[in-house]
Formats: C-alpha cells, structure tokens, sequence
C-alpha cells in the first residue's frame, strides 16, 4: 500500500510536466508508473494492480507510449506471449523530443523565410510606398536610392521578441540592367553582433539558401542550373550568382549578394550587376564612419 501511495504521488506531482512533452493525461500516469520499475521493466498485469485502469485499455496505452518512443517492448514468452514494457530514460526522451521541436521550428523558419514575405506582400496589398510611408529605421538607408530614381516596390516588417531582432525586408527596382531588381534586408539587433561568427554565419547560409530556392522557383524562360559562388566585397562575404539558360553558352552572371555586418546590424544587399554596386556603396559610405576608427 505504501508503495502505490508513492508512485501515486510521483505521477501527481509530475503528471502536468509530462503532458508539456506531447502525452495524452492516461499516457502520463502510465509511464511515471512504469518508470518506478527502472530498466527493469513490468508486464501490464502487474501495472494493472496499482491504476485504475483495465488491462486492455493499459495495453493500448502502452502500445502508444512505444509508437511515440516512450517505452520499449520487448517479448519474454511465445507460449504463452508475454510482453515485458521497460520505460525510455527520461533525459533520452525529453532530448528526442526537444531535437523533433528544434528540427520542426527551423523548417517552420525556412518556410517563413522562402514565402512569408512573399505571402506578406499579398497581404499588404496594393500600398503605395514612397519614403514617407516606409519604416523610419529604414529611410536613412533608402533615400539616398530614391532619389536616384530607384523604387521600393514591397516592405515587410517582422519583429522578433525572441530573438530580440527588428527585420525590415525591400523589394527595390533600380535604374540600370535588366532586370532591375534588387533588395536590402536589414536585420536590427538589441546588441552589437559584428563579432558574433555563428550568427553571421548562419544569415551567409539562410541568404545563400533562400536566394537558389527562390531562382529555382522564378519560371526563369530556358532555366536549367543555378551557381552560388562564394567572393568577398572587400572585408565582407559575399556570393556571385550564375544562372544557366538554355539559349546562353556560358553561365550568366545575373546578380551579385553581400552580407554586412556592422555594429547591431546585419545587412543583405542583392541585385543585379549594373544596380548592386550602388547598393553597396550607399549602405557602406553611410556606415562608414565606424570603421574609420
């Protein structure tokens, strides 16, 4: 009797930190039960005594905590068939499934990344964007584009609170080339990130990553390949992009890309050859003053 009073307070007291893994409330009280037995494990008979919980239904239970990989099954007689249940160690299965969330949230970020701007847009709508109507965090940065003739054809705004990032995303259409298409992305820090390789490193490969996944969906007429070479634009890394065509003998140089970070920022400069030069010496003349000194 004192036994079962113990696991019965094992399963009260941690029976809701459980459910935060994906248990259902009966699967819980199964498994805190079943993990009192350790590595040992129990048949469901002996599981039965101490739950109010009839033997079918414990079967069923457990045949679900084994599909989601939280008990293990293991036969100890044919004749008559008896099945032994043994409870996963709970570091191993919390660490499975928090590995499942960390992998499920960043395929949720790339899809964010690769068409919630482009869905964002649709939202927006028709809006009219001039340089009074942007982001103020932006102006400083787009002025200057403007008044060389340049467009800004979308804004999306997004700020993170977790990540304690303000991101501003332009769609520019600028005056050279064809086609004229270009774009900053500023990522706005609430701490200096110039030294922060991870980070830096890990915006290189999400740029890299949305700019082919973005060409390779564009219907570009006679498309056939997309090379992503890695250069650099002084002190900052950068990609040249190629696009093979069918009608083209050699690749086709058709935009150049550049990932500047500076202080608490993290710029993403991208446009055609003739346009992206422009770009960059407007954002870098207009952070310069940093690196003077």
């Amino acid at each position: 009797m004192e036994e079962h009073n113990i696991k019965s307070e094992i399963a009260e007291k941690y029976k809701d930190d459980i459910l935060a893994f994906g248990l259902l409330e009966d699967e819980a009280i199964v498994y805190l039960s079943l993990l009192k037995r350790g590595s040992r494990g129990e048949v469901v008979g002996r599981i039965k005594n101490e739950l109010e919980l009839g033997r079918t239904t414990i079967y069923a239970i457990m045949e679900r905590l084994s599909t989601k990989g939280w008990v293990i099954a293991e036969d100890i007689s044919e004749n008559p068939k008896r099945i032994k249940y043994i409870a996963k160690s709970p570091y191993s299965v919390f660490n499975e499934k928090i590995e499942e969330k960390e992998k499920e949230l960043k395929s949720l970020e790339e899809c964010s990344l690769y068409i919630g701007d482009n869905l964002e847009q649709v939202y927006q709508g028709a809006k009219k964007l001039t340089i009074d109507t942007i982001h103020p965090g932006a102006i400083k940065y787009l002025k200057p584009l403007v008044e060389k003739g340049w467009k800004i054809k979308s804004e999306v705004i997004e700020y993170s609170d977790s990540a304690g990032r303000l991101t501003l995303d332009y769609e520019l259409k600028g005056h050279k080339g064809f086609p004229k298409d270009c774009g900053l992305i500023i990522f706005n820090f609430n701490r200096n990130i110039e030294n922060d390789e991870n980070l830096i490193n890990e915006a290189i490969r999400v740029f890299k990553s949305k700019t082919e996944y973005e060409i390779r969906n564009d219907k570009i007429p006679g498309f056939e390949d997309v090379n992503l070479k890695d250069t650099r634009f002084h002190d900052y890394p950068g990609l040249d992009v190629f696009v093979k065509v069918k009608y083209k003998k050699k690749q086709w140089l058709v935009g150049k890309e550049v990932v500047l970070p500076i202080q608490n920022k993290i710029f993403l400069l991208f446009g055609n050859p003739e346009n992206f030069q422009f770009l960059y010496d407007t954002i870098v003349h207009l952070e310069g003053f940093h690196h003077l000194v």
